[in-house]
């Protein structure tokens, strides 16, 4: 049997790179292997995509180490760097939405109206979001409004995304936008509305799902880094013994039977829990609520905190929360288990982006 193609999945966060590769066996997308790297110095830190030569190095480094065995990769673009919109669409039948070229005319048009550069010096892309009229129409049936999802890249932010893989020597296979990835690894073929809050270590990305199609997307400056230094002020204690405390912050409620975390704790979370409603309102408002949020998908390494996170979301906004679990379609060996479910948060992004050529 003609043995299977396998895909990378690359994640440059502006902190670390995650890789993880997959294959897909009967049907099933299975663990090839995994790996892991942070910036090393913090003149890096933060600045992966404009440092191409050291980040091409870090990436070969980590995939040499992990014995990555394809050089079909797949990548994200954050949203913060994508210029995404929702643009409307009249009176089209349903068989003109396989009309990929038609649609893509009529909506460039439209989008040359409000992108902040001229659209030659954009790379952008359109998915359709389904709704249940479209789903139950007929091919010839008229649909009164389509909306489709925009997002538009600067040429030069592509390019430099090709050039650090191929300095690698990697073929960059597809590059995606991060909410796309999460929705494939978090989500899967859930329709219900969803929010997915991405917590990384200086930033904080939430989306908002309906129909598997993230429909609205923010990123606030603020992640795990915040509460570290809030701690640390606070506290009066070093940086790295705030790091200390948050590790060993899980273990601390529990003894003490804390049903909420500590004030400086809360402070530091109040922003991100602050920006989650916002998020939801801006939603309802365009929505008329037609559909009310199902639940939270927390996921990215601050979203471990004192393992406590979904239980303090759930609380305090009142909807169902959840720590998400990225590896849950992909099959993998048992004795990796453990790490796995530790480091799963982490990796999200990248098998969800490993997933894009399997699932």
């Amino acid at each position: 049997m003609a043995k299977q193609n396998s895909y990378l999945g690359v994640d440059l966060s502006p902190d670390s790179i995650k890789i993880v590769e997959l294959r897909e066996e009967k049907g099933k997308p299975q663990l090839v292997t995994y790996g892991y790297t942070e910036a090393k110095s913090d003149v890096l830190r933060g600045d992966f995509i404009n440092n191409k030569n050291l980040t091409s190095t870090l990436l070969k480094e980590v995939s040499d180490r992990s014995k990555v065995t394809t050089n079909l990769v797949a990548a994200a673009l954050p949203i913060a760097s994508v210029f995404s919109t929702v643009i409307k669409l009249s009176n089209l039948q349903k068989r003109e939405l396989d009309n990929r070229p038609k649609i893509k005319a009529m909506l460039a048009e439209e989008v040359k109206k409000i992108i902040p550069r001229p659209l030659e010096e954009m790379v952008f892309d359109f998915n359709l979001i389904p709704t249940e009229e479209i789903e139950k129409a007929g091919a010839g049936q008229k649909i009164e409004a389509v909306r489709y999802l925009i997002t538009a890249a600067p040429n030069e932010a592509v390019k430099d995304y090709v050039d650090i893989f191929k300095q690698a020597n990697f073929n960059l296979n597809s590059l995606d936008i991060e909410p796309f990835a999460l929705v494939r690894s978090l989500i899967g073929p859930d329709k219900s509305l969803i929010m997915i809050v991405d917590i990384g270590e200086n930033r904080t990305t939430l989306s908002i799902i309906n129909l598997t199609m993230p429909v609205l997307n923010r990123t606030i400056q603020v992640g795990s880094s915040v509460v570290t230094k809030s701690i640390a002020d606070n506290l009066r204690i070093t940086v790295a013994e705030a790091e200390n405390y948050k590790l060993d912050l899980g273990i601390m409620m529990a003894q003490e039977r804390m049903e909420s975390y500590p004030r400086v704790v809360e402070d530091a979370l109040s922003p991100i829990v602050t920006e989650i409603k916002y998020l939801l309102k801006s939603y309802y408002d365009q929505t008329g609520r037609e559909k009310m949020l199902d639940k939270i998908i927390l996921t990215g390494g601050g979203s471990l905190l004192g393992g406590f996170l979904d239980k303090y979301l759930a609380k305090a906004l009142d909807i169902r929360t959840y720590l998400g679990d990225p590896w849950a379609r992909v099959v993998y060996p048992e004795e990796l288990a453990p790490v796995l479910r530790e480091i799963g948060p982490r990796f999200s992004v990248a098998l969800g982006l490993a997933m894009r050529e399997i699932l």
